[in-house]
């Protein structure tokens, strides 16, 4: 079986973002919450490039990428077109510049080929799966209501892989920038 790369930042939070964030998504993605820690996905799964390939790629961009700071003041309803599942998603008001530039900047070289131009790029936190998109709806409307407030930085690339349900975490590689 060949295996699926990912890139994911994890984000560093304070303890009370990071309990409410778990706590949402215990309730509202209970299936994901034991596979994968609340992340900015930078890089999807792929298998076109060689591993080694991959993270040289990774490891080059990080060495010359500073931190990124974000602040996410608002939830926003994910949806791919025709699928009635729907997600919670944060995303970054302060931050969303650097995030798209960076997931940019890691498509280029080996990556090129593997960016996909049919699905639009916006960076997220997904902290909910629901059935209905009304009732993912409806959890944006009343986290925003509650004017949401999740800042934090992103310190390190990871390289990742899905296996047997779980994330893998392979490799991680600090981002070599000071702010």
């Amino acid at each position: 079986m060949i295996r699926k790369l990912f890139t994911l930042a994890y984000p560093a939070l304070t303890p009370a973002d990071r309990a409410l964030i778990d706590a949402f998504r215990i309730l509202h993605d209970p299936n994901k919450v034991h596979v994968v820690d609340p992340h900015f996905t930078l890089i999807f799964g792929s298998s076109r490039v060689d591993d080694s390939a991959y993270m040289d790629h990774v490891r080059g961009i990080a060495a010359i990428t500073a931190p990124v700071r974000f602040h996410c003041r608002y939830a926003m309803l994910g949806a791919e077109d025709g699928a009635e599942t729907a997600y919670v998603f944060l995303v970054p008001d302060e931050g969303y510049s650097a995030l798209s530039l960076l997931h940019d900047r890691l498509y280029s070289g080996p990556l090129a080929r593997c960016l996909r131009l049919d699905l639009m790029y916006v960076p997220h936190i997904t902290i909910g799966t629901c059935a209905r998109r009304h009732e993912a709806k409806e959890l944006c409307d009343t986290l925003n209501a509650q004017r949401v407030s999740i800042e934090g930085t992103i310190e390190n690339l990871t390289v990742a892989a899905l296996a047997n349900e779980k994330t893998e975490n392979l490799r991680s590689f600090r981002l070599g920038i000071s702010l």
